[in-house]
């Protein structure tokens, strides 16, 4: 499933750019989501749970970032293992900041999202919902953080 979002926050390029980076601060900002720990400089493992129509699933796995400074440009790989039986999830998430002013500034958010299991048999519009609800809700949380 391919995710597209754009989104606009009323802070700098380099304020947005420095929470986007830090992955205590997204995890804390997504619903659901948390950090364990550092693997190394790049990677960390911790945990997703997200409630899809009747089901809850949690996943546990890892996170990876491949930063471009200049471009302020990232690419976030996430894999995780359900608990319980509940499938596997793969996402590979581009993230792009651009100055609109001095005081906002753009993110736009491309993602690849894979999931099997039990979550995959509820259907795409079922996920298309509940990945725009946790955006909308990641989105308003970075706003007030960086307002």
């Amino acid at each position: 499933m391919r995710i597209e979002e754009k989104f606009t926050v009323a802070a700098s390029a380099d304020t947005v750019w420095a929470f986007l980076t830090d992955p205590e601060r997204v995890a804390a900002a997504l619903p659901g989501a948390e950090i364990a720990e550092q693997i190394d400089e790049t990677t960390y493992s911790g945990g997703m749970s997200v409630k899809v129509g009747p089901l809850a699933a949690a996943y546990t796995g890892t996170v990876a970032f491949e930063l471009d400074e200049e471009a302020k440009s990232a690419v976030v790989h996430a894999k995780g293992q359900g608990k319980a039986g509940m499938g596997n999830a793969d996402m590979r998430m581009t993230s792009r900041v651009v100055a609109l002013g001095p005081g906002e500034t753009q993110v736009t958010v491309e993602a690849d999202l894979s999931v099997t299991g039990i979550l995959a048999q509820l259907g795409r519009g079922m996920m298309q919902h509940v990945s725009r609800k946790m955006f909308k809700e990641f989105t308003e949380v970075l706003g007030k953080e960086l307002s």
